[in-house]
């Protein structure tokens, strides 16, 4: 009898630690699930999108990875005029 009680609590913690365990690895599977499902009808429909729409392209450009512009798009609009301490940097 003692020997049930030496090991009962770490069984109970195992036991816990399983259940946790098994609870977790189920939500991740289920959401995945759901989230390849939304996906896919996405997928469909943006087809649906783009038979309807023709080759114009309703939602943008076409390339795979497009350049994100970055900053604030200002380059070229704010005159800046070089110093001399900026030529010196480069040698």
């Amino acid at each position: 009898m003692e020997y049930l009680a030496v090991f009962a609590p770490s069984l109970g913690v195992g036991v816990v630690f399983y259940l946790i365990m098994r609870w977790l690895l189920r939500g991740d599977r289920a959401e995945r699930g759901a989230q390849k499902d939304a996906q896919e009808d996405a997928e469909q429909w943006y087809r649906a999108v783009q038979e309807r729409e023709g080759e114009n392209t309703p939602f943008g450009s076409t390339e795979e990875n497009p350049r994100a512009q970055r900053g604030l798009g200002l380059r070229g609009s704010i005159p800046i005029r070089d110093s001399s301490e900026d030529h010196n940097r480069g040698k």
